[in-house]
């Protein structure tokens, strides 16, 4: 993992150790936040993950607790709840997300979650209604779906 941008993040934007196992997380924060607005339907999605992936990290530790469940709620309140700090998450594209999982084939499938997890989110909840045909995912979210997919979703 990128030193410079770790250490970037922990005296710019307060990032703790244990956040680094919920970076994983960030791809779906970033599309919650798209449309400026965290909503109920996102923040279900984004809560589901969590639990899965913290799952994850437990059996890729054999069971060693990796990360708390009062760690995963203190991150999610600090940038699922409430909008991060500005260039947190363009600091936070820097970093290969995939990179804390060990497991070729796990990271792999992460992968693939995340990006499902974000494509639920963007047509989880809509702004206004009606919403014309095209309408239901805001142009703000499919302009991020095309950059997170052009970034997680390229071969490696």
């Amino acid at each position: 993992m990128n030193q410079l941008v770790l250490h970037r993040l922990e005296t710019e934007f307060g990032l703790k150790p244990p956040d680094y196992f919920l970076l994983e997380l960030v791809p779906l924060i970033e599309m919650i936040w798209a449309d400026g607005k965290n909503q109920e339907p996102e923040l279900r999605l984004l809560y589901d993950f969590a639990i899965r992936h913290v799952a994850a990290l437990d059996r890729l530790t054999n069971g060693e607790v990796a990360v708390t469940a009062e760690q995963v709620n203190d991150f999610l309140d600090r940038f699922a709840h409430a909008p991060p700090p500005p260039g947190f998450l363009n600091a936070l594209r820097e970093l290969d997300y995939g990179e804390l999982l060990t497991d070729p084939h796990e990271r792999i499938h992460e992968e693939e979650s995340i990006l499902r997890y974000c494509v639920d989110i963007a047509a989880a909840a809509v702004c206004e209604y009606p919403f014309g045909l095209r309408e239901r995912v805001l142009e703000s979210e499919k302009v991020l779906l095309e950059a997170l997919f052009a970034t997680i979703g390229s071969p490696r």
